[in-house]
């Protein structure tokens, strides 16, 4: 039993010393298979390195090869290309020598020149001395003759043939300007008309179609009812409001009547809201109101700056913009003051471009302005000339341009060619066809009206009516009426003018006595 059991062990040990062995050489056999393919692929990868350093090699020299090619073709047309600017700079200094040898010529030609008249003026300079010596001479002997002969100090006869230069020269002096006055007066009629005619010619405006003052058309009761209210109370708030009159006419339109042309406006305004509104009371009217006058006062203001952007006059006083716009709602015999201002702008610009001798600038501001007093005529007492003047000239504008205001009218006299140009503008535009519209029967009224006045005071021979109405001349017995009491008289009809009639602007009263002295010589 022992031994089967050792022989067991026995057997158990060999068969594990053989196992050992075997993986052993087993190991071994791996390695020595894995040592061989290593050696293999290592010498293959050896191989292919020394292919790809050959392919490289190969590569890089053809490559080298190319450049050197490239650079050559590129070196030799470099070299052609120095070649040609060399040419060009020898064939281009060639021509400069040439023409700095033909200039030095010309030059020393011209030195020559200068040379020989240095000399003909040197000697003329030295006769011209010497001339000068013997004039000196001569007017020294001269002096002394004359004074000799006068028996008068030097300084007498100095100052009588002076005084005698001048006297010819103020002779010859009249009468060239006799001579240009009378040319002018020849010519001048021809020279305005085409002076004018350029001007119109230019003129790019066109012509402004807006008459008269809004009025709202009353339809039916109902309507006149509900815009009246109860005991006309919707009315009175807006007349109150608005500071006009409002009455509905004969051919059934509500108007209303005042001396402001823009609380008119805003009461048109406000009645062409109230159509609108069903319920109307005071509390809706008086709301109306205030929309109506906040887009009435922007669009005052939008006008005034469009006017001055037109004519290049933003520089105007914001004051001055306001009463721009404001002309939009005032009219002067049916024609819109707005857009009148702009024509007697744009007319006065192109006047001046025409004459020349005044800033065109100047033309344009002064026409814009000249206008601006209608804004306010209704308010202060005067012509609208003269209150536009003041206005702008309280807010800083330059004095030449108030006087062309002042001037326009004539209530100042004209004394630069701006003013003149600013008149002929102003009656360019009144003049043109269509611009203004006044009835022939209410012109014989106001010149029936004004002749009946200065006719009813005693001692008045004739009344003449000038200038649309605008100057009363009455001419007076002078047999009957001093001097002093003319001037009674004058003030007296000019009072009394104003006191009775309510026509826009100034009208000038002159009263004319006249004596006649006469004799008879035997």
């Amino acid at each position: 039993m022992i031994l089967i059991i050792a022989a067991l062990i026995v057997s158990l040990a060999i068969g594990f010393a053989l196992s050992k062995l075997i993986s052993t050489l087993r190991e071994r056999a791996i390695l020595s298979g894995a040592q061989s393919e290593a050696e293999r692929i290592l010498s293959e990868a050896k191989d292919r390195a020394q292919e790809v350093m050959d392919e490289s090699k190969e590569k890089s020299q053809d490559v080298e090869e190319q450049i050197r090619n490239q650079n050559q073709r590129e070196l030799e047309r470099l070299e052609k290309l120095v070649d040609d600017l060399e040419m060009q700079y020898r064939a281009k200094r060639s021509e400069s020598d040439r023409l700095f040898n033909q200039d030095q010529k010309e030059l020393q030609k011209q030195m020559s020149l200068i040379s020989d008249r240095a000399k003909v003026v040197s000697t003329r300079q030295q006769n011209y001395d010497r001339k000068k010596e013997q004039i000196a001479k001569i007017k020294s002997e001269l002096i002394v003759a004359l004074t000799n002969s006068s028996g008068q100090d030097i300084e007498v006869v100095k100052r009588q043939i002076l005084d005698d230069l001048e006297n010819q020269i103020q002779i010859d002096a009249k009468k060239k300007a006799n001579q240009i006055e009378e040319d002018t007066k020849l010519h001048s009629e021809s020279i305005a008309k085409e002076i004018l005619a350029n001007a119109l010619a230019r003129f790019p405006r066109e012509a402004c179609a807006e008459r008269g003052i809004g009025m709202l058309e009353i339809v039916d009761q109902k309507m006149s009812e509900r815009i009246f209210g109860k005991d006309r109370v919707n009315i009175k708030k807006l007349e109150e409001l608005c500071g006009v009159d409002i009455e509905l006419n004969d051919n059934n339109y509500l108007q209303a009547s005042g001396f402001d042309p823009v609380r008119r406006e805003l009461s048109a305004r406000c009645l062409e809201k109230m159509v609108d509104e069903r319920n109307l009371n005071p509390q809706i009217i008086e709301r109306i109101y205030e929309f109506c006058k906040k887009d009435l006062f922007k669009k005052i203001e939008l006008d005034g700056k469009k006017a001055t952007t037109e004519m290049n006059q933003q520089d105007l006083h914001p004051e001055i913009k306001n009463m721009i716009g404001c002309l939009r709602y005032r009219y002067s015999f049916a024609q819109n003051q707005f857009f009148h201002v702009g024509e007697v702008g744009w007319l006065c610009g192109l006047l001046a471009s025409e004459l020349g001798g005044v800033k065109i600038a100047d033309a344009k501001r002064s026409g814009l302005l000249h206008d601006i007093g209608k804004a306010m005529d209704h308010s202060i007492d005067g012509g609208h000339a003269v209150i536009g003047a003041d206005f702008i000239k309280r807010l800083g504008e330059k004095e030449h341009i108030v006087h062309a205001v002042r001037a326009h009218h004539y209530e100042e006299q004209p004394s630069t060619d701006l003013a003149f140009l600013v008149i002929a503008a102003d009656a360019i535009s009144g003049a043109r066809p269509g611009a203004r519209r006044s009835t022939v029967n209410n012109y014989n009224q106001k010149i029936e009206v004004l002749s009946t006045i200065a006719d009813d005071f005693k001692g008045v021979l004739r009344t003449l009516v000038f200038n649309a109405g605008r100057e009363v001349r009455v001419i007076v017995d002078s047999q009957k009426m001093t001097d002093v009491q003319t001037l009674s008289l004058c003030k007296d009809i000019a009072k009394k003018i104003e006191n009775e009639c309510s026509y826009p602007g100034q009208i000038k009263v002159v009263v004319v006595r006249e004596t006649h002295a006469e004799a008879v010589a035997k």
